[in-house]
């Protein structure tokens, strides 16, 4: 450090500078005031010579002068006598923009829904109103009665076009009938069947919430469910290892049973049934292939190196091919027909923990809480969707839609073409384990103990 003696020089030299008079800094717009150094800051805030421009320059006014000009400048400003109009015109212009955008959403709702075809039709009781019958369908009535254009009706048939999953959607029902979390759920026509962490599987009415049936058979927790086309028979998996087969309609409990098949040497994650195969995928590593109706083991597919965490079927009845995603950072798509790998996508440093297919993209969700899309044809990465703030358990597409369910208690539904979430659905209390997606109804499973119905 130097000596004290040096400092004092330094101070006085900086006093004898602060003491300078000096132009002010806007003397090139005609200010004439010579201030001390020191003063100069505190003058040039204040200064009527400083630049200005009008306050109406956000209405469009060029104007650029000085600060005791720009007080001439108002009083004369065409902008300023018109600001009221202006401001009541950007206004209103405001409003029919927000129209227009609204207008153009609810139009595109609609064109996916001609080009879907959905409709559902509904019997009237005499006395029921179209109020009613909106309400009952959530959604619009969309055409005339058949026998009759009056606000009430007897016997007559009304068609709603349902707008699910396109429009609002909001929970329907909340069933609460299990004693611990619930790992899995599917859907079949208006039934729900549901896996817990007990090991049980239970069937409810969709409409009424009723319990239908509650099977016990898996030692531990039932993470996969497929049901058959024709509703009467399901396949569960789980951690115990195991599939097993039920006829869920046998009034006697103990007959519901058909098979348990012991066939992987681990966990069981996913099940997927297309085309008469149940697909079933499992952390030792392999999807197996069984025939629905004799229960064969027809195939196994081996190739990925970690645990198969899920799988998806590619369901136009030509592709004949199957995504799985696994812990070992890849998503493979399998020809089923040949039990061929075709493709693999490296997902770099993060687990694979579901996917989903649909309209030519492949979706798939990572431990980062982030979900990648792919062109399915190249297998090449179109971009990622990200909101979610815990990882996502949970894939669902259709329609046009994807829908996510996230440890972060929340379920999302993503336009994956805009790559925008544009509607969020929040209820669970905790993570959510299962979904499933139908043409009228989103499922979910929650580790909250309940089942959420969303329409």
């Amino acid at each position: 450090m130097l000596p004290n003696i040096h400092l004092h020089p330094n101070l006085a030299l900086s006093g004898l500078i602060s003491e300078l008079l000096v132009y002010c800094s806007n003397k090139k717009y005609g200010c004439p005031q010579i201030v001390r150094q020191d003063a100069l800051h505190g003058h040039v805030l204040y200064c009527s010579y400083a630049p200005s421009v009008c306050p109406n320059k956000v209405l469009g006014c060029p104007y650029k002068g000085t600060m005791r000009e720009s007080k001439d400048h108002l009083q004369n400003c065409v902008y300023e006598r018109f600001k009221g109009y202006i401001d009541s015109t950007n206004k209103r212009f405001e409003k029919m923009e927000s129209m227009i955008a609204d207008q153009s959403r609810e139009i595109e709702k609609l064109q996916r829904i001609i080009r879907s075809g959905k409709g559902v039709t509904y019997t009237l009781e005499k006395g029921t109103s179209e109020q009613s019958l909106s309400s009952l369908a959530g959604s619009p009535v969309v055409d005339g009665a058949v026998n009759g254009e009056s606000s009430s009706f007897g016997g007559t048939k009304r068609t709603v076009v349902s707008t699910f999953p396109h429009d609002e959607i909001t929970c329907h029902r909340t069933i609460a009938s299990h004693p611990c979390g619930v790992t899995s759920v599917a859907i079949n026509q208006d039934r729900v069947f549901a896996g817990a962490h007990d090991g049980s599987t239970k069937v409810f009415d969709i409409n009424s919430g009723q319990l239908l049936k509650d099977l016990k058979g898996h030692t531990m927790s039932v993470w996969g469910l497929a049901v058959m086309p024709s509703g009467d028979r399901y396949f569960s998996a789980g951690s115990d290892g195991t599939i097993k087969v039920w006829d869920w309609r046998n009034e006697d409990d103990a007959a519901c049973l058909v098979k348990s098949i012991p066939d992987h040497n681990a966990k069981v994650y996913g099940l997927v049934i297309d085309q008469g195969r149940l697909y079933s995928a499992s952390s030792d590593k392999t999807v197996k292939v069984w025939d629905t109706e004799t229960l064969e083991c027809l195939a196994t597919f081996q190739g990925h190196t970690g645990g198969v965490n899920c799988l998806a079927a590619l369901t136009e009845a030509s592709a004949h091919q199957l995504v799985t995603g696994s812990s070992d950072k890849t998503i493979k798509l399998w020809d089923v027909t040949t039990g061929t790998c075709l493709k693999t996508v490296r997902r770099g440093t993060s687990e694979v923990l579901d996917v989903a297919v649909g309209d030519g993209m492949l979706f798939g969700s990572t431990y980062d809480a982030v979900i990648h899309v792919y062109d399915i044809n190249e297998t090449r990465e179109l971009g990622t969707l990200s909101g979610h703030n815990w990882e996502v358990w949970q894939l669902e597409y259709g329609q046009g839609h994807l829908f996510s369910a996230s440890f972060d208690h929340t379920i999302k539904r993503w336009d994956p073409r805009r790559f925008q979430c544009d509607l969020t659905l929040k209820g669970h209390k905790s993570f959510v384990h299962g979904m499933a997606l139908d043409e009228n109804y989103l499922v979910t499973g929650c580790a909250d103990r309940t089942i959420k119905i969303w329409r």
